[in-house]
């Protein structure tokens, strides 16, 4: 840039940095110093200086490169300096930078931009941004490396220089590193072996393509091979042999990282192994002081009683009868004020009500049944159901030895503060003296702990009853030292683990604990985690109701089953022990079960469906599910069975009744659709929507309602009869569609509740039918019947007429007959006359008296 503003032609000359234009310069510029920013602590101040310096930038870039699309001259090119060359065909504009260049700075800042608005979206494209314009710079870096000039034009007359690539692909690069975790940086930002191979192989990669790439096109230029062909081998055997090389390379490395993690599982499984001896050992100790701990209370030297929220005794212990002179009966049947000194009671009562009452550690004096009178130590513990469990010790003869105790105070004391372990020494139950370091331990200062609460205070409650008989030992001279561990309770509330190391010793008369404490909190958390991920794997296996295996992979023998299993095949555990997995599966498919121990199990591969055999030999279809585990030492397949063969068969037949019904619906000519109790559309077959389609103009589709359908003149009447069906009625009807031709179609509608089991309605069904065909039949039959009707009516009319219009020449003739009656020339013949006109009058008659009954019918 100084170059160009100054007009230096030493500059302006450099190789390689001549081709690059004020603009370009500039604009790389801007965007170098906007990621420099960007890497500083997020400020207004640096956000906004961040958004310009990109905006500036994307500007300069996307008008340059408007310029070379639509051909037109803004100026920008000389807007900062003025260019002495004289433009030419191949280059009208001097100053202005490459067309790919111009593409670059555009995809450049317009993914930095992305950046600023700060959703994940946005940063996803500017980080594919990015990579756009690293691959553009690398295929012109290629192109330059091996002459072809395709590469780094893209088709137009100004090219990239290769310095300008360079800058680009560093540019790029660093801006995608701002979102490592995003797109191909992903790839190699990460920390696993995938991350660390791809590293390793993608930079030894870029190196043999600049290398071989520069040696092929140098032995063209200097025509050191007669024939392009031996070139070409030459290049591909050694690129074949230094692609060897990548691959040796690589191996020994990832074998390298593979023997260290075997090493370290090997020392893993070593630990496991020490830390489930240790736990068993702790285990059996707590075994034994769990024993001890249900005979304290009889066993204790000390007098234990328990009185109720009146404060009369509900149970008392073998030394508080020795202390008190009473018998176990006679205590049982008194109140705690019968044993209290009157005197002392009247000065300090002790409280009516336990409500609200802590831990009290205290003196009171008794009185013995013989009205002698001594002073105990009382250790008031108040259990949840308001009862109150007390500790009593006489301490007559402790008050002689405190004075002793204190003259050999001083000397340990002086060495004791000094010490990095805690020391405490306890008489009387209490502490006389901590250490700094043992008060540190619980959070307290030494003198919150000296002669101010009893020993328990530091014991967590489930602990205090081994330390109460720990110490009571100690104190009797049962034992000279003990060494044991608890857990303690901390100021705050908090829990620790703490060793402690104590001896026996007489102090001033009075039996004294001195002893030592560390804190082994750390290794007692790791025993904890131990044995909780023990007892939770131990719990998941045996008591999953599933079958659950654990197969040696290299023999695969049964290593474990769980109950479940062994209910579920008919063996028993000692016949499953012995046994092998091969045994479970049939001869035919004992290559496939081979193949699938042979495979590591994944996610994809966990689940899958195999046969299996019962102890009697029945088959059953199970799913299987399985995950591969190293168990001491061995490579283990831990899997889970589940027998499904009785859903594959409900499976197979609900498909065919499935199928069935499909075929019944889809052949049936009656139009069926299921609605739910609001009317929505369940299913419906084809001859409904064919219903729809012609009647409604309407495209039926799940999910609509009956009311989307119907229209408003025909609704309230299906809705009437659709609510009776809801209700439990079963309704049949007959509806009429008018066709725009004026024909009518006719329907029969059935409507039928849906009920499950327990006779609740789900829904309706409704069928159609058409009946168009019978409704025609029965207009034409009524039709055909009136025109019968009609017909026998005008026969009735013509025989009528017929009648009257005989009758008339027929009475003439019978006239006629009367007058030749009075001529007897033949009276045969008269009389057959006569008789033949009676008969015809006689038939007329009575057709017109059939006609008169149609008449009336």
């Amino acid at each position: 840039m100084l170059g160009w503003v100054f007009h230096i032609p030493v500059i302006q000359h450099i190789p390689m940095l001549a081709v690059l234009k004020f603009n370009s310069g500039l604009c790389f510029f801007l965007f170098s110093s906007a990621l420099l920013l960007f890497q500083y602590k997020p400020s207004p101040y640096n956000t906004l200086s961040f958004f310009l310096l990109s905006l500036f930038g994307t500007a300069i870039g996307l008008i340059t490169l408007l310029q070379f699309i639509f051909h037109f001259n803004t100026g920008i090119d000389q807007l900062f300096v003025g260019y002495r060359s004289t433009p030419t065909y191949l280059n009208p504009f001097p100053g202005r930078m490459a067309f790919n260049s111009a593409v670059n700075f555009s995809l450049l800042g317009l993914g930095m931009l992305g950046l600023t608005a700060n959703k994940h979206v946005l940063n996803i494209i500017s980080q594919y941004i990015f990579h756009l314009v690293s691959i553009i710079s690398v295929i012109v870096l290629i192109g330059l490396l091996y002459g072809a000039s395709l590469f780094y034009t893209l088709f137009y007359v100004t090219s990239m220089p290769a310095l300008t690539a360079v800058f680009f692909l560093i540019l790029s690069v660093e801006a995608s590193l701002l979102n490592p975790s995003l797109g191909i940086t992903r790839l190699f930002t990460g920390k696993r072996i995938g991350n660390q191979m791809a590293r390793r192989l993608f930079s030894l990669i870029i190196l043999m393509i600049i290398v071989f790439g520069s040696l092929k096109v140098q032995t063209e230029r200097s025509q050191i091979f007669s024939s392009v062909n031996i070139g070409l081998s030459i290049l591909s055997i050694c690129f074949l042999l230094v692609s060897l090389a990548l691959v040796w390379n690589t191996a020994i490395w990832l074998n390298k990282i593979d023997k260290l993690r075997y090493e370290a599982e090997t020392e893993v499984k070593l630990m496991n192994t020490e830390l489930e001896k240790r736990v068993e050992e702790r285990s059996a100790e707590f075994k034994k002081s769990e024993e001890k701990y249900h005979s304290l209370i009889e066993q204790a030297s000390d007098a234990i009683y328990i009185l109720d929220d009146n404060n009369n005794f509900t149970d008392v212990n073998a030394s508080m009868c020795k202390m008190t002179g009473y018998n176990r009966e006679e205590l049982l049947s008194l109140n705690i004020l019968a044993i209290l000194d009157p005197e002392e009671q009247n000065i300090d009562p002790i409280p009516k009500s336990i409500a609200g009452l802590k831990q009290v550690i205290r003196e009171r004096r008794f009185i013995k049944k013989d009205g002698h009178a001594f002073t105990v130590e009382i250790n008031v513990k108040i259990f949840s159901d308001d009862r109150v469990m007390v500790i009593a010790r006489d301490i007559t003869a402790r008050k002689k030895i405190e004075a002793e105790l204190r003259d050999a105070e001083l000397r340990f004391r002086t060495i004791a503060d000094k010490s990095m372990v805690g020391v405490y020494i306890v008489q009387k139950g209490k502490f006389t003296y901590v250490n700094p370091r043992f008060a540190e331990i619980f959070g307290y200062q030494p003198e919150e702990l000296m002669n101010t609460v009893p020993v328990e205070t530091i014991v967590d409650e489930e602990y205090r009853a081994i330390a109460t008989e720990n110490v009571n030992r100690r104190m009797l001279g049962e034992v000279e030292s003990v060494n044991y561990e608890a857990r303690g309770k901390k100021r705050d509330g908090t829990g620790n683990w703490v060793e402690f190391y104590g001896s026996r010793a007489i102090i001033g008369g009075e039996p004294t604990i001195i002893g030592s404490m560390i804190d082994i909190t750390k290794r007692k958390k790791a025993e904890e985690e131990l044995r909780s991920s023990e007892l939770k794997y131990k719990l998941l296996f045996e008591s999953n109701p599933m079958p659950m295996w654990m197969i040696a992979k290299d023999d695969l023998s049964i290593i474990d089953a769980n109950q479940a299993a062994i209910k579920h095949y008919g063996y028993t555990k000692d016949e499953l022990l012995q046994m092998s997995v091969r045994s479970m599966r049939p001869k035919e498919d004992e290559e496939i079960q081979l193949e699938g121990y042979l495979k590591e199990m994944d996610l994809d591969s966990a689940h899958r469906i195999v046969r299996h055999l019962k102890k009697d030999g029945s088959v059953m279809y199970i799913q299987l599910i399985s995950h591969d585990i190293i168990y001491d030492g061995r490579p283990v397949r831990l899997s889970l069975t589940n027998n499904i063969t009785e859903r594959l068969k409900a499976e197979e037949s609900l498909q065919k009744s499935e199928a069935n019904l499909q075929t019944i619906l889809k052949t049936t000519d009656t139009a069926y659709a299921l609605f739910d109790q609001d009317l929505k559309v369940l299913t419906f077959n084809y001859k409904a929507a064919e219903f729809v389609k012609a009647q409604l103009n309407q495209v039926a589709a799940k999910g609509n309602m009956l009311t989307d359908y119907f229209p408003e003149d025909k609704f309230p009447r299906l809705n009437k009869f659709a609510h009776e069906a809801l209700l439990g009625h079963n309704v049949n009807y007959e509806i009429d569609y008018p066709q725009p031709d004026g024909s009518v179609m006719w329907y029969y509608v059935r409507l039928f509740p849906i009920t499950n089991d327990n006779k609740e309605i789900l829904g309706m069904l409704m069928g159609l039918y058409d009946i168009t065909e019978r409704k025609n039949a029965e207009q034409d039959l009524k039709s055909a019947y009136k025109r019968i009707q009609n017909h026998m009516d005008s026969i009735k009319d013509m025989a009528w007429k017929q009648s009257h219009l005989i009758r008339s020449p027929l009475a003439n003739l019978k006239g006629l007959t009367s007058i030749l009656k009075t001529d007897n020339s033949d009276i045969t013949v008269l009389e057959h006359i006569q008789t033949e006109l009676d008969r015809m009058d006689a038939i007329i008659i009575q057709m017109a008296e059939d006609a008169s009954n149609h008449d009336d019918e």
